[in-house]
């Protein structure tokens, strides 16, 4: 597994110790399994991997989507855990995907855990591996959240229903929708929707000028605050950083801008 955001030499150790031990269960697995390609897919074409799958990446690198950020990008060795069946209804998988192509090899769930269940050896090799594999991703995630929040951002949560941003307050801070689903309202009507990965707030703060829209949860939101001033340190110090968040701002206003026409029509029609 590689890091989307800077780590260490733990952090591959980890990774280095959860290949190895995925290896000695596999040796132990005598099931049919079948490869399945990702050919090189953009990012709107990503998909959930196949109901009741284990796999592992053969070749190439499997990019891992999470509303529109890559979590995490997997590389030959590494362990696919497909959630498809695992999620309440109305969570969204998690989606994956290939710039260069790649082959996952991939085992049927239920025989591939009937065989570790007759075997001791592979159940304890079995518990370690799961053990290190969801270390790692807690390790990820921190690297994440240590990244997002190190100029000075703070994880806030939000309930159902309360209000983010409110229209016409002063914009100091700007955005990172880490969890949640929100909506973005204008004179309170609905315009646009926010999701998980998501900068908001940005064009407000970035022109000095005060909040043109309200933001409200639709679901309980985990949202990042960063203060305008760090956040332009975050610019000045990561050139990177300025793509991403140019496309969330296009997006922005392109949903905006198809929602006042959809309106428009709607009252041109009455």
């Amino acid at each position: 597994m590689l890091a989307t955001a800077q780590s260490g030499e733990d952090f591959q150790a980890l990774n280095d110790d959860v290949k190895k031990t995925f290896r000695t269960v596999l040796s132990g697995i005598s099931i049919e399994s079948r490869l399945i390609e990702l050919s090189s897919t953009p990012a709107a074409e990503f998909r959930a991997m196949p109901l009741n799958m284990i796999g592992v990446v053969e070749t190439g690198l499997v990019s891992v989507l999470h509303g529109n950020t890559v979590v995490s990008v997997l590389e030959p060795g590494d362990l696919v855990l497909a959630d498809t069946d695992f999620l309440p209804a109305g969570v969204g998988a998690l989606l994956y995907g290939s710039e260069s192509g790649a082959f996952i090899r991939a085992y049927d769930r239920d025989a591939f855990l009937d065989e570790i269940a007759i075997d001791k050896s592979l159940q304890r090799n079995w518990i370690r591996c799961i053990g290190q594999h969801v270390s790692l991703v807690l390790r990820l995630n921190a690297l994440h959240i240590r990244e997002t929040v190190g100029l000075g951002g703070v994880p806030e949560i939000y309930p159902v229903g309360s209000i983010i941003i409110q229209q016409g307050d002063p914009a100091d801070d700007i955005f990172s929708m880490a969890e949640g689903l929100a909506e973005v309202l204008v004179n309170d009507m609905a315009v646009a929707k926010i999701r998980p990965g998501e900068l908001f707030g940005t064009m407000a703060a970035l022109t000095g000028s005060h909040r043109n829209a309200s933001v409200r949860a639709l679901k309980s939101c985990s949202v990042i605050r960063v203060s305008k001033d760090r956040f332009f340190e975050l610019i000045r110090s990561r050139p990177s950083a300025v793509q991403g968040l140019l496309v969330d701002m296009a997006k922005s206003i392109t949903e905006l801008n198809e929602e006042v026409v959809s309106l428009r029509r709607k009252h041109g029609d009455s």
